[in-house]
């Protein structure tokens, strides 16, 4: 079986907005549900979870009536924190330790099918695997308001989501997790990399922005134009 988590507890803070981000209005219809959509439509996809701040679950569930998406099976509260979340559905998904799960941001709207079929069978391939692109940019190390070293840029990629795993490698991840209280594990990657397990790596895109400054939200409002055009 192979699960989607979508992950919808930003609140949209660096936006200056009253509505979460995952509920601003893209196009023709709430942030949330492009990724939802996309996830929904897929062959590969069983079922979907989504995790939500308390006060949005019964929103969410307006958005996504049961008839027309019988794939979600639950919408849940997350957590203080990513992880948290992430380890709320972890919990949630009752899975069997073949079975691969995958996370996603809500606020990525534009991932497409080709990204998902390729990540699960990179999870099917390694067990774990993440979403990544190159960095356009050189990156520089700072310490002290002082650049410490530059790696070099064919090295240096930017995180994506979805990233998918089998069941028991993030479930024993999170567990691992809760015992060592590691800090600086920023995603589920960092979290089963941690865990001392080898993450391998599909390619992501450019277009699969996450909305998270006004800059941002005036990006995925052009390229939704497009999408609808």
């Amino acid at each position: 079986m192979n699960v989607a988590v979508i992950l919808a507890g930003g609140k949209g803070l660096r936006l200056g907005s009253d509505t979460p981000k995952q509920m601003l209005i893209l196009g023709d219809k709430p942030v949330i549900a492009w990724s939802v959509d996309t996830f929904h439509k897929n062959r590969l996809i069983d079922k979907i979870i989504i995790v939500s701040e308390k006060e949005l679950i019964m929103s969410i569930g307006k958005i996504f009536p049961e008839k027309k998406y019988p794939k979600i099976s639950a919408v849940i509260e997350g957590g203080s924190e990513r992880l948290d979340s992430s380890y709320n559905a972890v919990l949630s998904a009752e899975l069997k330790d073949e079975d691969i799960i995958l996370f996603h941001d809500a606020a990525r709207p534009f991932v497409s099918g080709e990204i998902i079929n390729e990540l699960i069978n990179g999870v099917k391939e390694t067990g774990a695997c993440g979403t990544y692109v190159q960095s356009t940019d050189t990156i520089a190390i700072v310490k002290d308001n002082a650049v410490e070293y530059i790696p070099e840029r064919r090295n240096v990629f930017s995180a994506q989501t979805p990233q998918g795993f089998r069941y028991n490698i993030i479930k024993e991840a999170h567990l691992y997790q809760k015992e060592v209280k590691k800090s600086g594990i920023t995603d589920d990657v960092s979290l089963v990399v941690n865990y001392g397990y080898t993450v391998s790596v599909v390619p992501g895109s450019y277009k699969n922005v996450k909305i998270t400054t006004e800059q941002d939200l005036k990006f995925a409002e052009y390229l939704a134009s497009g999408v609808n055009e």
